[in-house]
Parts: C-alpha cells; structure tokens; sequence
C-alpha cells in the first residue's frame, strides 16, 4: 500500500494548510499573499512554494479583505417610476456601457439605488461612477467624504472635488439653435420635458440648468427669439398653443425630451403643417438609437453611452492613482438630417 505525502489534499486547501506546509503562522501567509508586510526572502518563497505544492487559491472575499478590494465599481442611479431614467431600454444601455468597460479591467458593476441617508453608510465597491446628478445635488458632500473615488455623470454647480463627466450640454444648445439660425429661423423654441415628474419640487438637473443657459446665451449672440418651455407627455398642442403666444413667428422647434417627437409630428400633421415644409425640427437624442418612426431626424448625439464608459474609466483611473477633481466634457455633434430646411409659413394660419 502506497502511502500519501502527508501535505497532499483530497479538499480545498485553505490558508492553514499553507502554514502548516510552510511551517509559518496563518498570518504570514496572509501578509506574504497580501505584500502588505515585508518577510525575509526566504519566507516569501517558502510560503509561495507551499501555495503552489498545495494549489491554494485564496476566495475572492478573501482576497478582498486581504487586499483591501473588492473589485467591484458601483453604479448608483435612481430608478423611480414615472421619472425619465424609467425607461427601462435606455437604463439598461447604460448599465452594460458600464460593464463593458469595467469588466476589461478586472472590474464587476454592481448596481446601486441607494437613498440619501444610506449613502454614509458602508459601500461595498471599490469606486462609485454616479448618475442623475443635479445642479445642486444635497448627496455630493456627503460622497466627497467617501474614500473611494467616485466620478459624476452630470456636472453639478459644485463638484466638491469629484472629477465630472458630460456632455457640453451648452454647446448642444448653441450647436442647435446655430444649426436653425444659419438655415434663417428667428423664432425658435424649446420642447423640454417636466423637470420631474415623480418628484416636481426636486433641483434642477444639471443638463437641463446648462442647455437652458446656453440656449438663452445663443439666442442673443444670434439675434434670434427663444423660447424655453417644459412639456408633459400628452400636452403638446397645449403647449404649442402657450409657445405660439410668446413666438406668433415660430418656425422651429429644439425637442430636448426626444419622447415627444412623434406626439409633436402628429400634431403640427393635424394642424395641416409639414415637417421640415413648414416647421424644421432638431433632437437631442443618441446617435446609436433612431427615433421610432423618424429615422431621419435631424439631431445632436446625446452620447449617455459614452458619457457612462468615460465615467467608469475616470475611476478606475483614479484608483489607480489618478487625482480626482477633473470635468471632462464631450463636444456636441450634429447629424444633420431631412427635418430641418429654411424657415417655411410656421404655424400662423
């Protein structure tokens, strides 16, 4: 009968058989695996050849105790119904633009809906890339004191030393409304959605607040009369009715909530109006998501994709080392396409 080495396993090994084999506390060998304290080299390797003889692998809660990490960036993002982040189609590009561009990296996206007052508490990731971020968003003190690096996808009033990424939403608007002015429109307006509709009393969204701005800025720079209205769902002839008495010339509309496109078509259709014969239309959408019904919509990219994915690489960047406190802003960029043209008879009868 053969006898077995006295080191050799029918199970697991765990980090006390290492020790054992290598003749050191369990400890040691934490501390060895871990490089957080330094050992003769002769320990090192005696501990290291005992994992290899034994084929210990340590567990991932394991490792991350031992590390310090857990390999896991989080996603925290409202999800409520009735808000605009409810469409479930767009939340989920989102969250794999986040996972495949962690996962690359040795990185997990956990999604997080945490609520304000749990943000304090414990948070299992190693960095946190944050959506839906306001103007004046109360939750930023509070993730700045975080240790964990944590990017915006939004740029707020106030960064609170949290580096930023977005879209140069003030440029959309200049690029919009320039994109019209240039065709010859001095009428234009604005279709923004409701602020919130699940929460009306809620801080401005920081994209709203800078297209906003930015148009209004870009409509004096151009000579050209704005008007920025909010707009719910099913209440567009209302609001065209509302619009027409500020803007009696009104020849072209900027749809910055893109839902309501086809609602507006149809409307200006049962008004006897043409799109772009007698009003030109420009959306800000995705460039990787054609409108239902209007493939060629005349448009500025709202890259939320890449917006996420820059996010995501930010903090793991910063992880790795990088200082926080930077706002990187992608440029607009139009797609020019068949629903804008020179100005036409509008909507006065």
């Amino acid at each position: 009968m053969s006898t077995a080495h006295p080191h050799t396993l029918t199970r697991m090994a765990t980090i006390r058989d290492v020790a054992a084999d290598a003749g050191v506390a369990p400890s040691t060998v934490s501390n060895v695996l871990s490089g957080r304290k330094r050992f003769p080299d002769a320990t090192v390797a005696r501990v290291l050849a005992s994992v290899e003889r034994l084929g210990y692998r340590p567990s991932p809660a394991a490792r991350a105790l031992a590390l310090g990490r857990t390999n896991v960036l989080g996603l925290l993002a409202s999800y409520r119904p009735g808000s605009r982040e409810a469409d479930v189609d767009v939340f989920m590009r989102f969250v794999r633009a986040a996972m495949y561009t962690a996962q690359p990296r040795g990185y997990d996206v956990l999604l997080m809906g945490r609520g304000d007052d749990e943000l304090a508490g414990d948070v299992l990731a190693d960095a946190l890339v944050v959506m839906d971020v306001r103007l004046h968003d109360a939750r930023l003190p509070v993730l700045a004191a975080l240790p964990q690096p944590v990017v915006l996808v939004g740029w707020p009033a106030q960064t609170h030393g949290l580096s930023a990424v977005d879209l140069d939403f003030a440029d959309a608007a200049r690029t919009m409304l320039g994109h019209v002015a240039d065709l010859g429109h001095r009428e234009v307006a604005v279709l923004a959605g409701p602020e919130d509709p699940a929460d009306p009393d809620a801080d401005e969204l920081s994209f709203r607040h800078r297209f906003r701005t930015g148009f209004a800025r870009a409509c004096d720079d151009r000579g050209v009369r704005g008007r920025f209205g909010a707009c719910a769902r099913g209440d567009v002839a209302a609001w065209l009715d509302a619009t027409l008495a500020d803007l009696h010339g009104l020849t072209a509309v900027l749809v910055l909530d893109v839902a309501a496109v086809d609602e507006l078509v149809t409307e200006l259709h049962r008004r006897g109006r043409s799109v772009p014969g007698d009003v030109s239309l420009v959306a800000l959408s995705p460039v990787e998501q054609p409108v239902a019904g209007h493939p060629d919509l005349t448009l500025v990219d709202l890259p939320g994709r890449a917006m996420v994915a820059r996010a995501v690489e930010r903090a793991l960047d910063e992880l790795a080392g990088a200082a926080a406190g930077a706002v990187d802003l992608l440029p607009a960029v139009l797609h020019p396409g068949a629903t804008t043209a020179a100005p036409g008879r509008g909507l006065r009868d």
